[in-house]
């Protein structure tokens, strides 16, 4: 399975402008499965309300959807996940979306809202995973790394692969991801954004350091704080069984089991 994450420096407020870009850097790639950065058509700084309204969008009826929808049938490439501000009946959520050839095919609304974004957005409220040909994915967005019972309401559907869009500028993060592959055994492709935006009046930064890691909780790909396509193929055969496995348990979904109350 070929996957991977384009961490670019997102253009600020321009819907349109975001998606001719990545277009023009995927359009001649092959992949399965392409992480992009958390608000990636929108950038991630907005100090009111009235600023995020003309970017959100509505699944039913979404620029964005309707693009990468295109793309994907013109290319023959798999899936594409990112994150957009999404409005239903004028409630604003922080949306990870998963969008196939066919369309959408899979959206979760972020759960763990960091104070900043609690201003205007609502919190989701389940766990969402999609099955496809060749792997499960979850969907998960940045601060819910943090939180180690998400990623394991995802372990419990049997995930396979997660796809983290981010926008972080801490050095925290990025220690956060092997552990949650380690602890869960899948593949976690986690996709941070780079450049700067202004948060009310400061200057903040985003660190990059996007990074691929696999069952053994060992990062296999890694970006710097520089533009980075990084396309790289896995075995999701070793779900479940990387190296150290034997040592712990042969079954190690149904540990995860003892767990499973309400999904």
């Amino acid at each position: 399975m070929r996957v991977g994450f384009f961490q670019y420096a997102v253009i600020w407020r321009d819907i349109q402008a975001n998606l001719d870009y990545i277009a023009t850097k995927v359009r001649q790639e092959t992949f399965d499965l392409l992480v992009l950065p958390e608000f990636f058509t929108t950038g991630y700084a907005m100090d009111t309300r009235e600023e995020i309204l003309p970017f959100v969008e509505d699944l039913n009826n979404s620029q964005t959807v309707q693009f990468l929808t295109r793309l994907l049938q013109e290319t023959g490439n798999g899936f594409i996940s990112g994150t957009i501000p999404e409005v239903d009946q004028g409630i604003l959520y922080n949306t990870s979306i998963l969008v196939s050839a066919a369309g959408l095919v899979a959206s979760y609304r972020k759960i763990h809202l960091p104070d900043y974004e609690k201003r205007f957005f609502q919190p989701g409220d389940t766990a969402i995973v999609h099955q496809t040909p060749q792997a499960t994915i979850g969907l998960t967005i940045c601060f819910d790394c943090w939180f180690p019972q998400h990623t394991s309401l995802l372990k419990l559907q049997e995930v396979d692969v997660i796809c983290h869009s981010s926008c972080f500028g801490g050095p925290v993060t990025p220690t956060i991801i092997p552990i949650r592959a380690l602890e869960n055994q899948c593949f976690y492709i986690s996709c941070n954004r780079i450049g700067e935006e202004y948060f009310e009046g400061e200057l903040e930064s985003y660190r990059g350091e996007s990074q691929i890691v696999n069952p053994d909780g060992k990062v296999i790909a890694k970006a710097a704080d520089t533009e980075s396509l990084t396309l790289i193929d896995i075995d999701v055969n070793e779900v479940n069984h990387p190296d150290f496995g034997s040592l712990i348990t042969k079954d190690f979904q149904s540990e995860h089991n003892k767990y499973k109350i309400n999904l």
